[in-house]
């Protein structure tokens, strides 16, 4: 029988997927790329942060500008205004550098397990702890998708089958914790060793970097 473990600071409602902002007001969690506007992982990232409680839901409209009077403000303003419309793609190291080098007081943490062993249970490691943690995943035509992992599914010999995330590419999710899942259980001999399953079909990939957003 397979057990599944969400991190515990999201929730479902009748709203959908919910989770509480840095007022402690119950908000949707899922960003879908229209939403704002920008790189799916600057989307992974606001998804983390309110996952973390340190944005407030209204922070994160597009159309409301930040106060770059403070820390916070110009914190968001870098990576909303000046940074969202990366349509290339957007390198873990680069993204962590800045991040950290800001005074808004948020930590990044880049991890990047030599195998693939190692970077599931990495991930796992992660979500029991109920942290979310921004993923990367490569496809065969070798270009880069962000992700944010919520929860993970083991089988009844306690091995890790699914990572299950929010994909910023898809709407959100209505009836489940998810919209997208990596099927693990089966690693095949290949440079794309698992399966990203979305609502249109599924794909071979490998993966990558990981980020972990915390409070300094």
């Amino acid at each position: 029988m397979a057990d599944i473990h969400i991190i515990d600071s999201i929730r479902l409602n009748h709203k959908g997927l919910c989770t509480l902002d840095e007022k402690h007001k119950w908000v949707k969690l899922h960003k879908q790329q229209g939403d704002l506007d920008g790189a799916c992982a600057i989307y992974s990232l606001v998804m983390a942060m309110l996952c973390k409680g340190l944005l407030t839901d209204d922070e994160t409209q597009v159309y409301n500008r930040p106060d770059r009077r403070t820390d916070k403000g110009k914190f968001l303003y870098q990576f909303f205004n000046e940074r969202g419309m990366i349509r290339d793609g957007y390198s873990y190291v680069t993204l962590a550098k800045e991040i950290n080098e800001s005074s808004f007081g948020v930590k990044a943490t880049r991890k990047n397990p030599r195998t693939n062993n190692g970077r599931v249970e990495l991930i796992s490691d992660y979500i029991y702890d109920n942290i979310p943690v921004i993923i990367s995943v490569v496809f065969e035509n070798e270009t880069a998708h962000a992700l944010l992992a919520v929860g993970i599914e083991v089988d009844s010999n306690e091995e890790i089958t699914k990572i299950y995330c929010l994909d910023p590419g898809y709407p959100s999710p209505r009836y489940s914790s998810w919209n997208c899942f990596i099927d693990v259980s089966k690693e095949t001999k290949s440079d794309y060793p698992f399966y990203c399953v979305c609502e249109d079909g599924y794909s071979k990939v490998s993966l990558d970097d990981m980020l972990i957003i915390d409070k300094e």
